[in-house]
């Protein structure tokens, strides 16, 4: 498993640990809008714009409180890169 991989999981981990604290019927949502786009949620750090879509569309212009919260919880994760600050940048679209 390379480092783009692993941080992939990770990112998909906090996605949906985010969502759970926010509500089962919410991660629910989003896995339903990113499974008509035949993705799951290890696939949101390669599709940033379809989590944004999915996002905008289960919480309207709040979407970006939930960015907020994914962003707080990848903080302090080694990005040399700074592939973590262009995920939530797409995110935040």
């Amino acid at each position: 498993m390379d480092s783009e991989e692993l941080l992939g999981d990770v990112i998909a981990s906090v996605i949906e640990k985010v969502l759970m604290k926010i509500g089962v019927a919410a991660h629910a949502k989003v896995s339903d809008i990113l499974e008509v786009h035949n993705l799951d949620f290890s696939h949101c750090y390669q599709n940033p714009d379809v989590l944004n879509l999915a996002l905008k569309d289960v919480f309207g212009n709040d979407y970006r409180i939930v960015v907020e919260t994914i962003r707080t919880e990848l903080h302090g994760l080694s990005d040399d890169g700074k592939n973590i600050a262009k995920f939530i940048q797409k995110l935040n679209k």
